[in-house]
């Protein structure tokens, strides 16, 4: 396609293929569970990638390479990709030859961990494929004139809108083509021919429209070379783009001037037409004089010659016709330019038909959310657990204590009261002692199963970060790379969080070892048959006699009180556990969806208080009436004693009682403990396996990623390039400006040091900052803030929690962060079968 009037299009920056699909499946997987398979999706995102990047041109079809941007731009806030988190690290080669040096200036390829960086790079190359498409049309049609300015017109608010993009996200160091001024200069260049085609259109109309037109063109490329001009870019921005925006600037002043001086003509100013005239032949000469580009010379010298001639004519019809005087040309008033080509500005998605391959994924603040609300909500279901269950805990050593109810059961001489009866049975049907010794001896070999794991993690991230250290120790400043320090903080708290659970879980060992020390005897006869039991009891004389006494009813009455309360709070309990959370889950959505990122953790909290402030306060009930219930009992049984005929056998026996009814409370205890610790250390050993798989990936990763950094660093060696010297920065000089004594208007003055040129202001929403995993735009940490178990809990009793704050958690600082690679827990995930 031919290019009359030499518009220039942008180059495209040029991408290498890299791999998506394994980093974003552990990712997912670690995080989101295997409930929904992404496989399809991720797969779907690399061919997308590989169809809209790995090509040649996009004058035929630019919707990928739109898909995939809006793609990437869906996924930010669901796929961390960073370098600590999913590692995907993009590579680029720039679009502009940085210049400078006695050989000048070669295309580089730079890289980064950062989604924000691959976004600007497909943003640029956007900007490339609306220039070239502008470039392609056939301006001889209306339509496709009218495609070719809709084109420049997107390229130039593309392009503005990177600027701003690359400066929110910190992006300019990662390439010169990110350089602001260059983005500002382009920016203008696409403006300045999205003007110059409306001048085209414009061209026949009226003089002073056709003058103002010309001025917003002009305008528009002296913007452009101001900002190109600029120390940062002058070195980036080609020649031969400068010497066209120069020169177009002086070409659209002539002809400012030149409609102006015709339009004089018809207003019957002949004077001021003859000196509009004559600034329209000086700034064309200049164009002549100015211009080194051999293609753009029958332009320039078609604008100098038409405007010779006017003026000529124009000073010819002055001179011997209407003789009127000519104004000073500095008191000219000044052509105000009409902007009728302004920047698109970019709205998401880039495309109308637009469909999510992740759209089921949740965004990982939302997952944030979910998460702190089933934390909260196991940890506020803990304590009120906690709460019943120390109770009943007090309420039956109490018991136990005064041989309740056996006391008032016991019939005297070798018959066993009923109550322990049922006890004894209740033992061994759990297995009684064999089970215990059984499940005791399981736990160190769970415990040294998961120690092992863990010190061959830390053994792992010890051997990659003392590798880094020395190869940095060697190379020194051409060791570039990140420091594994930096990278493993996260794993290193990972792992110290992982090693101060299993230390609580070696706390608990004692605890239960202790108890079941102390209780063995005990439990070995209660796993006894009954005839057994009833042997191994002294006999003693009956308080038969009190059977029918006020005081034996008035203990029997209390002891039904006593089943009621526990069946109460079992029935609590149940309802602590099976609270329904959908609700919630739903307005967290709702509260996403809507953008109120700022509500989640208000919508948390107020769910979780209408959901167990009523159950909460059936504790506080049952808790209470429990004092005044101990108390009856209490002076009912000291009654019973005053009324009792004992004698030593009797106190034998009743002491013997009491030590069995103990016993069966700490047996059922230590059952509990011992399944809770099996359960605990079994659930550990998987997560600790996905935690030394991440691990290991990172390891891999960073293993990779020194095998090219040496290969780097060796070819540097080989090719004799000096190590890069520590410069210090230093004001430039100021920039030259291009002599003009018959225009002063037209210099190009340069921008004042440090300060960067402005782009033309397409409207619409600001950039974004793409979540890097420390600054987010939503609150809380960007990783899930819950961990598989709380570090200061004791495994093997989830419901004890000495540290937890109280009721109702509007507070409470959630459960210690994670990197990915640990499940997140379901509702109740911290609680161990019971």
């Amino acid at each position: 396609m031919s290019n009359p009037h030499h518009f220039l299009s942008i180059p495209a920056k040029k991408a290498s293929d890299v791999p998506l699909s394994t980093p974003i499946k552990n990712f997912i997987k670690a995080n989101f569970g295997d409930k929904e398979d992404y496989s399809a999706s991720i797969d779907g995102l690399n061919s997308l990638r590989s169809e809209a990047l790995l090509r040649s041109n996009y004058k035929d079809d630019i919707s990928k390479l739109l898909r995939y941007y809006d793609q990437l731009h869906a996924i930010e806030y669901k796929l961390p990709i960073t370098e600590s988190q999913i590692r995907i690290y993009f590579k680029w080669q720039d679009a502009f030859v940085a210049g400078g040096g006695l050989f000048g200036g070669k295309q580089k390829t730079n890289g980064s961990w950062k989604l924000a960086y691959e976004k600007a790079c497909v943003l640029f190359n956007i900007g490339h494929a609306y220039s070239e498409l502008a470039i392609a049309q056939n301006l001889s049609t209306d339509e496709q004139m009218k495609a070719a300015l809709k084109y420049f017109q997107l390229a130039s608010g593309i392009f503005s809108f990177l600027k701003d993009y690359v400066n929110a996200n910190c992006l300019s160091d990662l390439s010169v083509d990110f350089e602001p001024a260059v983005l500002a200069s382009i920016s203008w260049l696409m403006l300045a021919q999205a003007a110059e085609l409306v001048y085209l259109k414009s061209a026949t109309l009226k003089d002073d429209i056709a003058a103002k037109v010309a001025a917003h063109a002009s305008d528009c490329y002296k913007e452009a070379y101001t900002s190109a001009k600029t120390e940062s870019a002058k070195k980036i921005v080609p020649d031969n783009f400068i010497s066209v925006m120069w020169v177009k600037h002086l070409i659209f002043q002539s002809k400012t001037e030149y409609h102006a001086g015709k339009q004089a003509q018809v207003d019957r100013k002949y004077g001021l037409a003859v000196v509009r005239l004559n600034r329209a032949k000086e700034l064309a000469d200049q164009a002549v004089s100015k211009s080194t580009m051999a293609a753009l010379t029958p332009v320039i010298r078609a604008n100098q010659d038409e405007i010779s001639k006017a003026a000529a004519a124009a000073s010819k019809d002055n001179d011997f016709v209407y003789h009127e005087r000519l104004p000073d040309s500095k008191t000219l008033e000044t052509i105000l330019a009409q902007p009728i080509a302004k920047p698109l500005p970019v709205t998401f998605p880039l495309t109308s038909d637009f469909r999510d391959l992740f759209a089921s994924l949740v965004p990982i603040a939302l997952n944030n959310a979910l998460a702190v609300f089933s934390s909260k909500r196991a940890e506020i279901m803990n304590i009120e657990i906690n709460r019943l269950r120390e109770a009943t805990n007090v309420l039956n050593a109490f018991l136990a204590s005064l041989n309740l109810p056996a006391a008032i059961e016991d019939s005297g001489g070798r018959q066993i009261p009923p109550s322990l009866i049922e006890k004894a049975n209740a033992i061994k049907q759990q297995g009684g002692i064999s089970t215990l010794e059984r499940m005791a001896n399981e736990l160190p070999t769970a415990l040294s199963r998961n120690k092992e794991i863990l010190d061959e993690t830390n053994r792992m991230l010890d051997d990659e970060e003392r590798g880094d250290a020395e190869l940095r120790t060697q190379f020194k400043e051409r060791w570039t790379r990140t420091g594994s320090s930096t990278l493993t903080a996260p794993l290193r708290t990972e792992a110290k969080k992982y090693m101060d659970i299993i230390q609580n879980a070696i706390n608990a060992d004692k605890i239960v070892q202790e108890k079941y020390r102390m209780n063995r005897d005990s439990i070995v006869l209660l796993s006894k048959q009954t005839h057994e039991i009833a042997n191994e009891l002294p006999s003693a004389s009956a308080a038969g006699a009190l059977r029918d006494t006020y005081v034996v009813k008035e203990l029997h009455r209390l002891m039904d009180t006593v089943a009621g309360v526990k069946a109460e709070r079992e029935v609590i309990e149940s309802e602590l556990k099976n609270t329904d959370s959908d609700g919630v889950r739903a307005r967290l959505i709702a509260a996403f969806q809507q953008g109120s990122h700022m509500d989640e953790n208000t919508v948390v909290v107020q769910e979780i208080e209408s959901i167990y402030a009523p159950l909460r306060q059936q504790v506080n009930e049952t808790v209470s009436r429990q004092e005044q219930l101990v108390e009856n009992i209490r002076r009912a049984h000291q009654q019973f004693q005053s009324e009792k005929q004992g004698n030593s056998s009797s106190e034998l026996r009743e002491e013997m009682m009491k030590n069995l009814a103990r016993a069966y409370d700490a047996f059922q205890e230590l059952l509990s403990n011992l399944k809770e610790g099996s359960k605990f250390y079994n659930d550990l050993t998987p997560l600790l396996l996905k935690f030394q798989n991440k691990v290991s990936d990172f390891v891999f990763a960073r293993k990779t990623e020194k095998d090219d950094l040496m290969k780097d660093i060796q070819r540097g060696i080989v090719g004799g390039n000096p190590a890069a010297a520590t410069t210090t920065q230093q004001p430039p000089p100021p920039i030259p400006q291009m002599t003009n004594p018959g225009y002063p208007p037209s210099n190009a003055p340069p921008y004042p040091y440090g300060q960067q040129p402005s782009a033309p202001v397409p409207g619409g929403q600001p950039p974004p900052t793409v979540p890097s995993g420390a600054a987010l735009p939503y609150p809380g940490a960007y990783m899930p803030q819950f961990f598989p178990m709380p570090t200061g809990y004791n495994p093997y009793n989830p419901f004890f929690n000495p540290a937890a704050p109280p009721y109702p958690m509007a507070n409470a600082s959630p459960y210690p962060g994670q990197g990915y690679g640990v499940d997140r827990p379901q509702s109740g995930a911290n609680n161990k079968k019971r």
